[in-house]
């Protein structure tokens, strides 16, 4: 071991948790004062628009700020698959000085493909002049790993989780991030491949998870657990005219958490929705989840786009065709007081009369009001038997066969 691991070991016991493949957590100057952002704080941390791809060779961008003309040295510490260069060179080490150029400011980092079948781990050590060093660690998936919630068990514990379907074109994927000291879920989704958008995405929705923070810009990237050939391309911009990138989590969901926040700019969360519609009643529903309905027993939500047809198409900015969603719809689940379960409840444990179910169902169209009406709630039954999918597997068919639009404020 090289004596920089011994001294970032030594000063590192536990390293800020990683997430799309790179670390957000930025490494800061000793004479941070708290505010971050001025330019007397040096800092690095990874670009959160370019992840690591699993299936190419690619690069990823470490961002360096602070005072300018400090010096600066990095070092691979562990991780032979990536390099300072473009391989076929291996560049092990890199030194620099912080300036204010693209040169300066944008470090890039390559890798090679994961053709294992198991995520793979590296690490960077990065150090400012006079200052301690900093480990920077970057994860790659791969196409063939699998970290199936329905394989490993959660599936059958988290509240949220559809029943499983199988399917040739679907992939379903999880994602993670530091919460309160520990590997939080984040949410989850069912991609569907022959779409290139999640059928659903499920997720927790706590009043932990909401704040005010909000990227500089809107980190769009693809998401590092499913081949980019997949996904909608939207990095670069939106969809054709008239439709927004549509998250199905939405990013104000996660913004009490800046990790969880990125995590909902994956191209997989993104469907393409008509502007007028996710601008208006579909924001409007959103914001009312939020604001309403969030519950310290915790809120269960999944979210989800339909085609009942594949009539309409648009493409992305690499010109592949995608599908448009002619329906989307958002299905609820929590307790009846809000505030009545015990550490290691489960929902099964608690009696029709605790729990209450709502669905939300739109065509994806222009022409809705801002506000919610009744005709625009179903049961969740009815939104299983449109769908053919299975939401709330914890719960009694009683439950999901609710429809009291009241219960939720909506007249």
């Amino acid at each position: 071991m090289t004596s920089i691991q011994n001294r970032i070991r030594n000063i590192f016991a536990v390293v800020g948790a990683c997430v799309a493949a790179a670390v957000l957590i930025a490494a800061c100057g000793k004479d941070d004062d708290g505010k971050g952002g001025g330019s007397s704080v040096n800092k690095v941390e990874w670009d959160p628009a370019v992840t690591v791809r699993p299936d190419t060779n690619g690069q990823v961008v470490l961002l360096v700020s602070g005072r300018t003309g400090t010096p600066w040295s990095a070092e691979i510490v562990s991780g032979d698959w990536i390099s300072f260069d473009v391989f076929p060179r291996v560049v092990k080490t890199k030194t620099g000085t912080v300036g204010t150029s693209l040169h300066e400011r944008e470090q890039f980092v390559y890798y090679k493909a994961n053709d294992t079948r198991e995520e793979r781990t590296a690490e960077i050590a990065f150090t400012f002049e006079g200052e301690a060093p900093v480990l920077l660690r970057l994860v790659q998936y791969s196409t063939v790993s699998s970290d199936d919630i329905y394989q490993t068990g959660q599936a059958s514990v988290w509240p949220e989780i559809p029943v499983y379907r199988s399917g040739d074109s679907y992939q379903y994927v999880t994602h993670y991030a530091a919460l309160d000291g520990y590997n939080a879920r984040n949410y989850t989704l069912c991609f569907d491949k022959s779409t290139y958008t999640a059928s659903w995405v499920a997720y927790p929705l706590h009043g932990v998870h909401i704040g005010s923070g909000r990227p500089d810009r809107d980190p769009w990237a693809y998401d590092p657990k499913i081949a980019a050939q997949y996904q909608a391309n939207l990095g670069r911009g939106g969809y054709g005219a008239g439709f927004d990138r549509g998250h199905q989590i939405p990013n104000a969901d996660r913004n009490g958490n800046l990790e969880m926040q990125y995590q909902t700019f994956y191209c997989s969360n993104a469907t393409p929705q008509v502007s007028s519609f996710n601008q208006r009643i579909w924001a409007t529903l959103e914001g009312k989840v939020r604001r309403d309905y969030v519950c310290p027993d915790t809120l269960y939500v999944v979210t989800g786009c339909y085609f009942a047809n594949r009539n309409t198409t648009t493409v992305d900015k690499d010109g592949q065709v995608c599908p448009v969603p002619t329906h989307y719809f958002k299905v609820l689940l929590r307790t009846v007081r809000g505030n009545i379960r015990r550490k290691g409840d489960l929902l099964r444990d608690y009696s029709d009369a605790d729990l209450q179910t709502i669905g939300f169902w739109f065509e994806n169209r222009s022409g809705y009001p801002n506000a919610l009406s009744t005709s625009d709630t179903r049961s969740v039954a009815e939104i299983e038997r449109q769908t053919g999918f299975t939401f709330f597997p914890q719960v009694s068919d009683a439950v999901k066969a609710q429809r009291n639009p009241s219960a939720w404020g909506v007249q």
